[in-house]
């Protein structure tokens, strides 16, 4: 059985600007991945600023692994604009790592 949890982003996150807000969801999220399989982030069609979307979720496909978070997370209701620097950060970030591995 897959264990799913949806957290909604306000429950981790007081506001979506700042990369110590980010750094802090990002850690609440690691956190629940050791409890569950899957990790749904609901985004509430808020607004992210590319500082927090960096460090939130940039940094957190970053330290899981490209694959890994492609099937443990779930982003839902990014809205319109944010879906270009959602996957910029992602991309950025897990081609960082692969580099500094190499």
């Amino acid at each position: 059985m897959i264990s799913i949890f949806r957290i909604n982003i306000d429950s981790i996150a007081s506001e979506m600007t700042t990369r110590p807000v980010g750094a802090q969801a990002r850690r609440s999220i690691i956190n629940l991945l050791r409890d569950y399989e899957s990790i749904e982030i609901d985004f509430g069609t808020r607004s992210l600023t590319p500082s927090f979307a960096d460090e939130c979720v940039g940094q957190l496909a970053a330290e899981i692994g490209l694959a890994s978070f492609r099937s443990r997370i779930t982003l839902l209701n990014l809205s319109e604009s944010s879906k270009p620097l959602i996957k910029h950060v992602i991309l950025t970030r897990c081609n960082e790592t692969r580099h500094a591995h190499a």
